[in-house]
């Protein structure tokens, strides 16, 4: 005898398998969370809404002069989704809500100048490179190096402040803190992409501080990045790009000079300015709200607009390589406009003396000025002996600790070159120098003022003969 249903029964058993099978056939989702999308020449940028923790993209739709909204995106079978994630919610991470508009450009840089004078005490001049570095970094995707803002002071001076009022409208905020470890500032920066801010940022021999510093040296400039390990497993490596604007605050400057001079500095004081609240309330947090989405409005009506002109050859003046590099990025907001652009051109340069008055007094700068000055006095044969002696007795190096043969060592990465030499009969080591290289250390350690005085000695004394000092104590 058979089951009547048995017949019934086999055929959903088979069913039911070629089901499975068709399951484990058919490829998983791929599941994307990003907070920037470009899609047919399209930017769509993440908006969040703290009140109710969801988040959607928008764009600006230019042809019908309206935003236009979108939950998520399908692209070659990938879905892309806004990104969900603690830092966002717990202001970590810091998104527009929406745009608004911002009128003109010009406008625009005066609620940003108005948003800074009324919650920051800082100098005008600082004031008026923050406004144009709040606005550069929202337009950052053609640039290919940056400077970072870094405010400089002790405990209470108002560096948290500095980072809340112009970190806050920088584009996409990332409070990444100043002791935590290396791993989450490379992956919140390799998420988010937006301006890392570091908040009382101390420098420690560690590692941690090693890893911290190469996201520094390397993050100013596109297209360097930062090789690492997985989770310790060292045959593993990933790759992150740490390029992105930066919000610094330190209690002292940094004794790696490159990395120092790519910082936009302001030495901050507590402020005795009783217009300034002393903290910072609700109505803060919704000007700055307002101020970010009129920046993000900017941004989607001009992030492929704003392009370097190469061809455009900005005349800076005889100042140092790496603060033109380091300023020249902001000039792509003003490239057309000659009566602003002078007046960055002239913010440069007052960066460029500044930087060189540190350098006169460093320790290269000062055996560079006491070599030349006794050049100017046509000294026959300068030594490092003679240098040595000017360190000790006119800027109060310890005599004891103060050495001819660590002078001699000192100068050669400044281009002195050491061979043996017979002078009066003996014979020392002598350190030559060409023309042109004494003239690069001019425009590094000499005064603005005294600049062309020395440049016009050195060319003169290159004419008679090889500029040269020897070195006592040898190597």
């Amino acid at each position: 005898m058979t089951d009547d249903n048995g017949g019934d029964n086999e055929l959903d058993e088979i069913d039911s398998i070629e089901q499975k099978n068709k399951k484990k056939k058919e490829p998983k989702e791929q599941i994307i969370q990003t907070s920037k999308i470009i899609k047919d020449g399209q930017l769509w940028e993440q908006i969040y809404d703290p009140n109710t923790k969801q988040s959607k993209y928008i764009t600006w739709d230019e042809k019908h002069n309206q935003p236009v909204y979108m939950d998520y995106f399908v692209i070659d079978g990938r879905k892309y989704f806004p990104i969900k994630d603690d830092l966002l919610e717990k202001g970590a991470v810091i998104l527009p809500t929406g745009i608004l508009d911002y009128v003109t450009v010009e406008q625009l840089d005066n609620d940003t100048t108005t948003h800074i004078y009324k919650y920051l005490d800082v100098t005008d001049e600082h004031r008026q490179k923050a406004t144009w570095y709040a606005r550069l970094t929202w337009v950052i995707d053609n640039l290919n190096t940056i400077p970072y803002m870094r405010a400089l002071g002790d405990y209470g001076s108002g560096k948290t402040r500095y980072e809340d009022v112009i970190g806050g409208i920088c584009y996409k905020p990332m409070y990444v803190g100043g002791s935590v470890r290396a791993a989450p500032i490379y992956r919140v920066i390799d998420l988010w992409r937006g301006t890392a801010i570091f908040d009382e940022f101390t420098l420690t021999k560690s590692d941690e501080t090693t890893d911290i510093i190469q996201i520094l040296n390397n993050g100013y400039q596109r297209g360097k990045p930062v090789l690492r390990c997985k989770d310790g497993n060292y045959s593993q490596v990933e790759c992150f790009d740490p390029f992105g604007s930066k919000i610094l605050a330190t209690r002292k400057q940094f004794e790696d000079s490159a990395l120092e001079s790519r910082c936009i500095t302001e030495v901050i004081q507590e402020t005795v300015r009783p217009d300034i609240p002393i903290d910072l309330g609700k109505t803060f947090f919704s000007e700055r709200q307002e101020l970010q989405n009129k920046l993000l409005f900017f941004r989607l009506k001009n992030w492929d607009k704003i392009i370097p002109d190469e061809k455009l050859c900005i005349d800076f003046g005889m100042i140092q390589p790496r603060i033109k590099q380091t300023f020249l990025p902001f000039t792509v907001l003003f490239q057309y406009d000659k009566l602003i652009l002078d007046q960055f051109i002239e913010t440069v340069k007052q960066h460029n003396t500044k930087m060189i008055e540190e350098n006169s007094v460093s320790y290269n700068g000062l055996i560079v000025n006491i070599y030349l000055n006794f050049l100017e006095k046509d000294m026959p044969c300068i030594t490092a002996q003679d240098i040595r002696n000017e360190l000790v007795n006119k800027h109060g190096f310890n005599e004891k600790k103060t050495y001819a043969g660590t002078i001699g060592k000192m100068v050669k990465p400044l281009g002195f070159i050491s061979a043996p030499q017979k002078i009066l009969g003996e014979t020392k080591r002598v350190l030559t120098i060409k023309n042109d290289r004494i003239k690069r250390l001019v425009y590094r350690y000499v005064n603005v003022d005294e600049q062309e005085k020395m440049l016009a000695l050195c060319e003169r004394k290159s004419k008679q003969t090889e500029l040269t000092f020897s070195a006592d104590g040898g190597e």
